[in-house]
């Protein structure tokens, strides 16, 4: 039985790929990621390499459902290599599974986001301002993180891509519905990062910043799309 998603099908063409850096802000130092993304009637795969440095190299491959519209996350394989040693592989599977929560052994929620997988299904939200959204942010094993969005008024960006016009999304772990004192305690711990996407379909990032340590509402960290 098909499962509804808060994840819309964007629509996104085969073979797409875009070229994002990756830096802190006012540091020369930066890093590229390159993002490819091949389709089939029922799924996309997505693949995101990196590189840091000479030595250091990340590859992400992720699959998505594409059901009636929507879309799911599906799977997540990645995998660090220093030189040719492989650093670390981490490997889930979301759809038709179960996994240990702390309260028992639960399927994951439709919701269900790796981090890496927001470059892919955060293009399918609503992108109506004021629209807002609950998701899980999967962050590794079994553990995932309730988080929130919310869509910000329209704005024009210039990134070495060029110009574009986009909708800011707010992205912020979100624990009202545990205990509202909760919510607010992790709300100043971890600072809300902002996604901008383009306003036209298939609604590509354009840029992210997020906080680079916890309880400063600075957003040193940048993602920009250079191609």
């Amino acid at each position: 039985m098909p499962v509804h998603t808060a994840f819309r099908d964007p629509g996104i063409p085969d073979g797409e790929k875009s070229v994002y850096s990756v830096g802190i802000a006012d540091r020369p130092e930066q890093f590229e990621m390159t993002s490819v993304v091949t389709c089939e009637p029922d799924r996309y795969h997505s693949t995101v390499d990196a590189r840091v440095g000479a030595d250091l190299a990340m590859t992400v491959e992720q699959r998505f459902q594409r059901i009636d519209g929507r879309l799911r996350a599906e799977s997540y394989r990645a995998e660090t290599r220093s030189g040719e040693t492989v650093v670390s592989r981490e490997e889930a599977h979301f759809v038709d599974t179960a996994h240990l929560q702390f309260d028992g052994v639960a399927p994951f929620p439709a919701n269900v986001m790796p981090l890496v997988g927001g470059l892919t299904l955060l293009r399918g939200l609503d992108f109506t301002e004021g629209a807002t959204e609950s998701l899980d942010l999967w962050l590794a094993f079994s553990m995932h993180w309730p988080l929130t969005t919310r869509v910000g008024k329209q704005t024009t960006l210039e990134v070495p891509a060029g110009r574009s016009t986009c909708r800011p999304v707010r992205l912020r772990p979100g624990f009202a519905h545990v205990n509202t004192l909760l919510d607010k305690v992790i709300g100043g711990l971890m600072p809300p990062s902002v996604a901008y996407f383009d306003i036209a379909p298939p609604h590509r990032l354009v840029r992210l910043a997020f906080p680079t340590e916890p309880m400063t509402a600075k957003l040193r960290g940048l993602v920009e799309l250079v191609a």
